[in-house]
This record gives C-alpha cells, structure tokens and sequence, in this order.
C-alpha cells in the first residue's frame, strides 16, 4: 500500500495547486461539481510504466483562445515533481459571446511499484 499511500496525496496536491491558481479574468469555472481528477497508466498513450496525474477544469470565459493561451503559457504549476504540462481545449463562442474549454493539468513519472502504473 506504499505506493498508493505516496500517490494519492500527490494527486491530491496537484488537484488543489491548480484549483489556487487563478483564473483568468472574465473567466470562471464552468462546472465545479464536475472536475476530472485522474491518475493511472499512460493516461495520454503511449508504452512504458508511467504514473500519470491528470487535473482537467471546465471553464467559461468571455476572454479570446489566444488571450486564455497567453494567461496559461505565463502559468507555473508544479506537479508531482517537476512542472505540471497545461493544456487548452477550446470550444466556438455561444450566443452571449462567451466561449466554453478546459483547462488541464498533466504530470507523470516513471513506475515505482504502484500496481495502477503497471
């Protein structure tokens, strides 16, 4: 139970460091009942034992694609043990102007005896 009792809090922590960081202005989170908060084996493909932390946010946001790329380029979120990956989904503006997407964070490190990562 090691493994897993080293892991799950470092889900935990990585959940929680991209729940502190803000958001951009005029943005908020879509469904905060509803967050993605994943960990296992190459969660983004792939072959090899890798343990991957996946962190993913549903926002709604008034701002352009490439004003949310500039705010997350700027963004430093540390993952499990180094930097997480950011990336951004987008989806066409609505009817009010606004533009729904997702924000997700992503951090991996190699297996270490955690039978999820095998």
């Amino acid at each position: 139970m090691a493994p897993i009792w080293r892991d799950n809090p470092r889900l935990e922590t990585l959940y929680q460091r991209v729940l502190d960081y803000p958001l951009p202005p005029r943005t908020r989170d879509y469904f905060p009942m509803d967050r993605d908060v994943t960990f296992g084996k190459n969660l983004v493909m792939g072959s090899g034992r890798y343990c991957d932390y996946r962190i993913r946010l549903t926002l709604h946001t008034a701002l352009t694609q490439e004003e949310i790329q500039t705010y997350y380029s700027k963004a430093i979120i540390m993952g499990a043990e180094t930097k997480a990956m950011i990336s951004l989904y987008f989806e066409d503006s609505d009817d009010a102007g606004g533009r729904r997407g997702a924000v997700e964070a992503y951090d991996s490190h190699g297996w270490n005896w955690n039978w999820r990562c095998m």
